[in-house]
């Protein structure tokens, strides 16, 4: 089911195209609406929706303002942009910035389901290409789980956002950057415990762990043992 946010600051007009989501083919889910581009935004952070449907012209930040902003975080989800004639620069303006389609004001339901149509289709290629990136990112923590890396250096080295490198390694592995990261570097400490003669000082370097104490206290909120305790334990 396509997730929707609609972004538009009449009510009237939002409430038209939930409406029109509901008489088309397409099965829709409409996850959140919004009333201007900052809550828009805010709204787009938490729900990550596949579509977003939004006005040209909204109070506090301009729909073309939020289209540029969401970009700067991720390139998957699709716009539809909703304008008057008298806003059609605008509507090409937003083209431009890789809006997938517009529709023009009253909403129809054969317009919108055919910007949907050719927003699954982008959203398909796109899916198909993160999913390449996902595996990319993932290959690379796993060979470099004991060098400093934070989400700023995966995003620079992979030229992407924090945010949706972020977004990227939850849907690949299920959970965040720094639980993943974490529990790379705590499987390989308990098999140098085991395996090797080496003083938890040298093992918390070695994957990643500068501070000995900090590593005491993340192998034991994940493993219930201290790695000194772990070690007696064997």
């Amino acid at each position: 089911m396509l997730t929707i946010l609609i972004a538009d600051d009449e009510p009237l007009v939002r409430s038209s195209i939930r409406y029109t989501l509901q008489e088309i083919s397409i099965k829709t889910s409409v996850v959140g609406e919004a009333e201007n581009g900052e809550e828009a935004l805010e709204f787009y952070r938490r729900l990550l929706p596949d579509v977003i449907i939004v006005d040209i012209k909204m109070p506090l930040m301009s729909g073309l303002e939020f289209i540029e902003e969401v970009r700067k975080i991720d390139h998957v989800t699709q716009f539809i942009v909703v304008s008057g004639y008298a806003e059609f620069e605008y509507a090409r303006q937003a083209m431009r910035s890789g809006v997938n389609s517009y529709v023009l004001k009253p909403v129809k339901s054969s317009e919108l389901e055919e910007a949907l149509k050719k927003c699954i289709l982008q959203l398909k290629d796109k899916y198909e290409e993160m999913l390449s990136e996902s595996d990319k990112i993932i290959r690379y923590i796993e060979q470099n789980f004991s060098s400093p890396l934070t989400l700023e250096i995966l995003a620079e080295k992979f030229n992407f956002s924090p945010k949706y490198i972020s977004v990227l390694i939850k849907n690949k592995v299920g959970y965040s950057f720094t639980d993943y990261l974490t529990s790379l570097r705590i499987k390989r400490a308990v098999e140098l415990i085991t395996k090797t003669n080496q003083s938890v000082k040298s093992i918390a370097m070695s994957v990643g762990y500068d501070d000995p104490h900090y590593f005491d206290r993340i192998f034991k909120k994940k493993t219930g043992k201290t790695p000194s305790e772990f070690r007696e334990n064997l």
